[in-house]
């Protein structure tokens, strides 16, 4: 087990933010700037991810760059779940999606890099480095 593999399995974090960039370029929030959620990484390499909206973010509604942001927009909530793998050189973190309130999701590996500071753990997607996450861990 390798240094990042070992500092996030069996921990769970609460979601800091989580923001995108507009079609104009602007920062956006697909779940508004208080978005809320969870997730959690289990011993056996399972990844559970849950965020929801708390307060009505329609003013970015029409200027996400994806279909996928603009699905969690208007649900108001986001979640997946599956296994998951490190690449400790790459700093990336794969998850193979088993289930997902996106049905686009299903069957499909969602890469993230990955990176810890200062307590926070900060996730991008790798195709879409403009959707930025950043989570502190539960103690």
């Amino acid at each position: 087990m390798g240094k990042l593999q070992e500092l996030i399995s069996g921990t769970t974090w609460t979601l800091e933010s989580f923001q995108s960039q507009g079609k104009n370029g602007e920062i956006v929030y697909p779940l508004g700037k208080e978005a809320e959620g969870f997730i959690t990484f289990t011993p056996e390499n399972m990844i559970s991810v849950h965020i929801m909206t708390v307060e009505d973010q329609s003013s970015d509604k029409g200027n996400f760059l994806t279909d996928a942001e603009e699905k969690m927009a208007e649900l108001g909530y986001h979640a997946y779940a599956g296994e998951f793998q490190i690449d400790e050189i790459a700093q990336t973190l794969t998850t193979h999606v088993a289930v997902s309130l996106l049905s686009s999701y299903v069957g499909t590996n969602q890469v993230r890099s990955v990176k810890l500071a200062n307590g926070k753990l900060h996730l991008s997607n790798v195709q879409h480095p403009e959707r930025k996450l950043v989570w502190k861990r539960v103690e």
